[in-house]
């Protein structure tokens, strides 16, 4: 018997329904295992020298700016007060890291929100699905979700937050039985909207992956598990270790001699 169109479709919804979720997995699997053993396996065998070196870098900017301080307080016959020396330090160097921290946040977050910026009617439209969402979602509406209930409110929460509406229009077809107990029966026009809307979906998805693996630490994966490439990454990093320890060493000898002079 041959098949109607509408059966058809319903195979093809199911298919690209089974898809998405698969892409679902596999960034999950990227953020949630790939990506920390990567890290992990990146700080074990690598990382850990590079600490060392930019806690060396940070030592030597220091005692850069201590000197500077104090040649400009002998250059002007100021009283020298070291311990007042030390404190500006510490907070100049804490908040210098503190505002790279926010900084990078801020583009990262900025460049997110900057790529799903659009019309006010699909902002409209983000905001309306949120909402028919939330009214079956939020804890707060409804107390008795269930455990993957409450992971689709999630994945809502953050699509919203980043304005991608073709994901959240993704997530609501694709999960509609989980979210509302039941499936709707669709029309041939309306199943091949949703049929382009989850292809959509997919496509956000499959960005977002590959934008995940075009990042560290899968840029470097294979070179985190070549030997040769690990070895070479450190005798880099010892060789620059032992040049800047020199120079270390050279500071702070100055700035001891100062203090003896001038405490």
């Amino acid at each position: 018997m041959e098949q109607s169109v509408l059966d058809i479709l319903k195979e093809q919804l199911e298919v690209l329904k089974i898809g998405y979720v698969a892409l679902l997995n596999d960034k999950d699997v990227l953020l949630n295992w790939g990506k920390p053993q990567l890290e992990a396996l990146y700080n074990t065998r690598v990382g850990i020298h590079k600490i060392e070196l930019l806690k060396l870098q940070l030592s030597i900017k220091a005692l850069k700016r201590k000197l500077e301080l104090v040649r400009s307080a002998i250059n002007t016959n100021q009283k020298i007060d070291f311990a007042e020396i030390e404190l500006t330090i510490a907070i100049e160097l804490a908040n210098v890291q503190e505002q790279i921290m926010i900084e990078s946040n801020k583009v990262l977050v900025g460049k997110k929100l900057l790529a799903n910026l659009d019309s006010p009617q699909r902002s409209s439209d983000l905001r309306n699905i949120f909402r028919s969402l939330a009214k079956e979602l939020h804890p707060d509406v409804n107390p008795n979700l269930t455990k993957e209930q409450q992971d689709i409110w999630q994945m809502v929460l953050d699509a919203y937050n980043f304005g991608d509406i073709d994901k959240l229009k993704a997530i609501s077809l694709v999960y509609e039985k989980e979210i509302r107990g039941t499936e709707k029966e669709y029309t041939e026009a309306e199943i091949s909207l949703v049929i382009e809307s989850i292809k959509e979906g997919c496509k956000v998805l499959q960005n977002e992956i590959d934008e995940i693996k075009g990042t560290f630490p899968f840029t470097i994966e294979n070179e985190i598990k070549d030997e040769e490439w690990v070895k070479n990454e450190n005798d880099k990093t010892n060789k620059d270790l032992l040049s800047l320890k020199e120079y270390e060493f050279e500071l702070e000898s100055e700035y001891k001699m100062l203090i003896e002079l001038y405490e």
